[in-house]
């Protein structure tokens, strides 16, 4: 039986943050939510963790204390199953026994200029901000689009994505690509100056962000319609940032990527170890399952179960 709970998502109380939804971005949320993709049921909005499930049947209503609220369905994958792929590595799938629902973050396309997307919830003030990408675009010299998102947490560990474009995507060798040789320049320039916008942006993020203890996430993405690609590292320092997307420890993404066609991905992740070097963590197919490392589902749950111990024990004391 598919194992579903009722929550209120979001409403027009002050938040955790300090913050205030109006009525009107609570019924912004209503389409992505009741759409045909669906948003992940994940977890404390960790993007290393593989989804729950997916999010559902949202709806609007208004409270006895006359504020609004927005609640929806959170529904659970109710299949596991567990296979191994040519080269014997094991894999986990988790997905819903009836019915597809693919993922709305999947329906993503390709960008013509960088961007660079921050959560101010992670900043003093959002001039900070303003002043990392002032510095970052003097520095480097790189064209991009400077953004912002949020993450409805208390106080969720400092994420930067970084979202690039096809011809950096090739520079990298995050995927293959003939280019006729004057291109083939332009691009080894526009591939220096992200090295030096991405080594400048983790010194200045590290130094900024908070809260300071945790690790700082720097997230590359590469949009496009056939497979998005997601490379997370985690870290302390910023000269690992620049190291993980040297162009020879890249080489591994294009291959695995190819070894994990077969599995119908629509986006997949990889993350950088402890061993530096990239590996594969989960992706999520076309008719919306996730599939990935045992580790990877191993860790989302082990937190999971904490969590719920936490408040059960918060419970009993009352």
């Amino acid at each position: 039986m598919i194992k579903k709970q009722r929550y209120v998502i979001s409403s027009t109380h002050v938040d955790s943050q300090g913050q205030r939804m109006a009525k009107s971005a609570l019924e912004s949320a209503l389409p992505q939510l009741n759409g045909k993709r669906k948003v992940r049921l994940g977890l404390e909005h960790i993007r290393i963790f593989p989804p729950f499930g997916v999010m559902m049947n949202a709806e609007i209503f208004q409270g006895e204390d006359e504020h609004f609220y927005l609640a929806a369905d959170s529904v659970f994958f109710d299949k596991q199953e567990i296979f191994k792929l040519d080269d014997g590595t094991k894999l986990m799938k988790e997905c819903f026994s009836e019915g597809a629902h693919p993922f709305i973050e999947c329906d993503e396309d390709e960008v013509d200029k960088l961007k660079i997307s921050t959560d101010p919830a992670n900043f003093e003030s959002v001039r900070e901000i303003s002043e990392i990408n002032r510095i970052v675009a003097e520095q480097s010299g790189i064209e991009f689009t400077p953004s912002v998102f949020g993450r409805k947490s208390a106080l969720p560990d400092p994420e930067t994505i970084i979202t690039i474009t096809k011809s950096l995507a090739i520079a990298l060798g995050i995927i293959k690509s003939k280019i006729p040789e004057k291109i083939g320049e332009a691009i080894g320039d526009d591939l220096a100056k992200f090295y030096k916008c991405i080594s400048t942006l983790a010194i200045e993020t590290i130094k900024r962000v908070k809260p300071a203890n945790r690790p700082k996430n720097f997230v590359i993405e590469y949009p496009n319609t056939e497979c998005i690609i997601e490379l997370v590292i985690t870290t302390h320092k910023a000269d690992r940032v620049l190291n993980a997307l040297a162009i020879d420890k890249l080489a591994i993404i294009e291959k695995k990527t190819e070894q994990l066609k077969n599995l119908n991905p629509e986006k997949i992740q990889f993350v950088y170890n402890d061993d530096d070097n990239w590996e594969f963590n989960y992706l999520l197919s076309r008719d919306g399952a996730s599939i990935g490392t045992i580790k990877a589902f191993n860790k989302r749950n082990m937190l999971y179960n904490q969590i719920l111990k936490a408040q059960n024990d918060r419970e009993e004391m009352q």
